[in-house]
């Protein structure tokens, strides 16, 4: 039986559209933070110098970039370097710079704010990848119980195809018995995609080729045919996740061995 595309567990496109609407959230938080820091701490300027009050907007610049990520750390340290432009440096109430050091200060925050967002996007992404690592681990779980308790290609094709669906975040999944009909890109034991010109999707990995890649299902040496996974366009894919297809191909095998005769499945 087909079964349409799934979003996936993880709610890919919608954590991404999340992610997206909170950096745009504290990008503006962020501008609005260090223009307010920059025109409160005016009065108290000359007491408090010029560096330090450079040191204050680096505190609203960071605290931005770390829970805003790279767009909002620019955003604010761009707005952080024109208020201390704008009410600390002479002349005032100007944007033109006279002072040497402050033309440095004001270009360090620009970089403050570059470095910290980049360092808060690998952050993000390091943590994003251990969570995949979790589930990608839970759904072999689950698949691997259901062919230890002795389920047939039927029974285990939906679990593995949703498993893969989610992980992936595919559009389509289907396995092929027997000889192919159409070549397509392989996909080798080791996660790699067989194939030279690959397109990195940013934050995401690379994608899969528009047409899929092909899965070899193998159990003990015989060739069982193979799955077929189409992605969605512009969704990229980790080594760690496509290696977790490569697993659920093999736990797909066992039930396949069983099953005789091998028919298509989508």
């Amino acid at each position: 039986m087909r079964q349409g595309p799934s979003q996936g567990a993880d709610g890919g496109a919608t954590t991404d559209g999340v992610e997206r609407e909170s950096s745009s959230l504290v990008a503006a938080i962020g501008v609005g933070a260090a223009i307010a820091a920059a025109g409160l701490l005016v009065s108290i300027r000359d007491w408090l110098g010029a560096s330090n009050v450079a040191l204050v907007l680096v505190v609203v610049i960071v605290a931005a970039a770390t829970f805003g990520g790279r767009l909002a750390g620019v955003l604010t340290s761009i707005s952080a370097a024109l208020s201390f432009d704008y009410f600390h440096t002479r002349p005032y109430y100007d944007l033109h710079i006279n002072d040497r050091e402050d033309i440095i200060t004001a270009v360090l925050l620009l970089v403050v704010g570059v470095c910290v967002g980049e360092l808060a996007v690998l952050r993000a992404n390091s943590r994003r990848e251990v969570q995949m690592h979790a589930k990608g681990a839970g759904r072999l779980e689950v698949v691997a119980e259901v062919v230890a308790a002795g389920a047939d290609l039927d029974e285990v094709w939906p679990v593995v195809r949703q498993a893969l669906v989610d992980q992936l975040d595919l559009a389509d999944c289907r396995f092929e018995p027997d000889t192919p009909k159409k070549a397509l890109t392989a996909l080798d034991r080791d996660g790699q995609i067989a194939a030279r010109d690959l397109q990195w999707v940013p934050g995401g990995g690379f994608a899969l080729p528009r047409e899929g890649v092909a899965v070899p299902v193998v159990n003990q040496g015989r060739a069982l045919g193979r799955l077929v996974l189409v992605p969605k366009p512009g969704k990229g894919t980790t080594k760690a996740q496509r290696r977790v297809a490569v697993a659920l191909a093999d736990q797909l095998a066992v039930a396949a061995a069983r099953t005789s005769p091998l028919h298509s499945l989508s």
